[in-house]
């Protein structure tokens, strides 16, 4: 729900001339959340939105010894602080239309980011905490005028105070509705809440019951380890397509049981690297396939379970038990694909049915949750058989889903 008085999008600033002024004078915004100085954090989250001229407004003679060069800046993106933030800014003239102004000493949620700049000059988000402060603004030229007056509270009477409250809670990264946070930084304890914060808040929502129940305790400690040292997603990554080879390995020599206990490395693996990617805002080519490097891991473990059988004297049946569930899965696959090209959005969030749905149905963790039960009790094949099973139903209770849906909504609700 927007603010009352709230300005129109059409009266948005647009963004092609557009400044940016991220403050990195406050202590704690050169503390690190996520693996990152929160102000370098509001660089790259600014320019994911597409912004172009970010200015670092910065004293170069404060004891954490910043420079253009350490933040990643060419000197001309940099504005020396003297002892005054509007008058600084001002003197600078990079401000032609509007800028949107940012304290590097907050983790702000980039949806807060997003909705400012839509809705355009003049408008703030104060802080939750304490009113009198202002992490977040956007507002024009003579707005700038008359704060480096020092006539910062006629702009702030004139502007509209936005809330929270007021931005769409859906968040689409992680398929589901997610307050928004904007947590102030003073000091390094603070900033080891703030990423604890961040990860959890980067829980996506959608998901399945070991998704949901068992694995983020095991994620969100690991992830936030990790956020301290130099390792990589992409490093995340490729050591858990290790640790999935393995586990085909074992299930091809009969190893069943090893192998369905080393499928939970992989599983809690597969939530690290995404939760530590927004973490330390590292995303690369290796993570936009990581669905399809997952697709063929998942289909070496059946293809391997289906010899594993073999070769301990399982015959009859094996191989149409792996095609059904080879292709069940592919299928369902595909009835995501559609989903996502008709109406821009998983399968999953197409209703609350199938959100539920969701929690239970035929996917990588379920599977490996069943064998893991089925191994344990000394049943391989029968369990193999009961997966196989689950993956069919999956599938035909998402094609009569997405059938009713596309027959209910045939026009695309991008």
């Amino acid at each position: 729900m927007e603010a009352k008085n709230h300005p129109k999008k059409s009266d948005a600033a647009p963004t092609n001339d557009l400044v940016v002024v991220i403050s990195a004078i406050a202590p704690g915004s050169r503390e690190k959340v996520g693996g990152r100085p929160l102000f370098e954090r509001a660089l790259l989250d600014c320019e994911r939105l597409g912004l172009k001229e970010i200015y670092v407004l910065a004293s170069l003679e404060d004891s954490r010894g910043f420079s253009p060069e350490n933040a990643g800046l060419p000197s001309r993106n940099f504005i020396s602080y003297r002892g005054n933030v509007a008058r600084d800014i001002y003197r600078s003239g990079i401000v032609r239309r509007a800028f949107v102004f940012i304290d590097g000493s907050y983790l702000i949620d980039p949806r807060l980011i997003k909705f400012i700049i839509e809705h355009g000059p003049s408008c703030y988000f104060p802080d939750p905490a304490n009113a009198e402060n202002i992490p977040l603004a956007i507002f024009d030229k003579s707005d700038l005028e008359k704060w480096a007056l020092g006539k910062l509270d006629l702009v702030i009477k004139n502007s509209v105070k936005l809330a929270l409250s007021d931005i769409d809670l859906y968040n689409p990264e992680i398929r589901g509705e997610q307050e928004p946070y904007l947590v102030k930084v003073s000091s390094g304890r603070d900033a080891l809440k703030a990423t604890w914060t961040l990860i959890t808040r980067n829980q996506k929502k959608v998901m399945d019951l070991p998704s949901v129940y068992i694995d983020p305790p095991f994620e969100n400690t690991l992830t936030f380890a990790l956020c301290h040292t130099p390792v990589t997603p992409n490093q995340v990554t490729i050591f858990n397509l290790i640790i999935a080879f393995i586990v085909g390995c074992l299930f091809w020599s009969g190893h069943f049981v090893a192998g369905a206990f080393l499928t939970y490395a992989a599983e809690i693996l597969d939530g690290v690297d995404g939760k530590l990617a927004r973490a330390k805002i590292m995303f690369s080519k290796l993570g936009e396939y990581e669905c399809y490097v997952d697709f063929l891991y998942e289909h070496w473990w059946y293809v391997a379970i289906a010899v594993g059988l073999r070769h301990q004297g399982y015959e009859e049946g094996v191989w149409a038990t792996w095609a059904l569930l080879a292709a069940s899965d592919v299928w369902d696959n595909i009835l995501y694909t559609m989903s996502e090209h008709w109406y821009g959005r998983s399968l999953d969030l197409l209703s609350p049915f199938d959100a539920s749905f969701r929690k239970i149905a035929g996917r990588r963790n379920i599977y490996a949750l069943i064998f893991l039960v089925g191994f344990l009790l000394g049943h391989p094949y029968g369990t193999f058989r009961v997966a196989a099973l689950w993956a069919f139903i999956t599938a035909t209770v998402h094609t009569y889903r997405l059938a009713k849906h596309r027959l209910l909504h045939p026009v695309s609700a991008k």
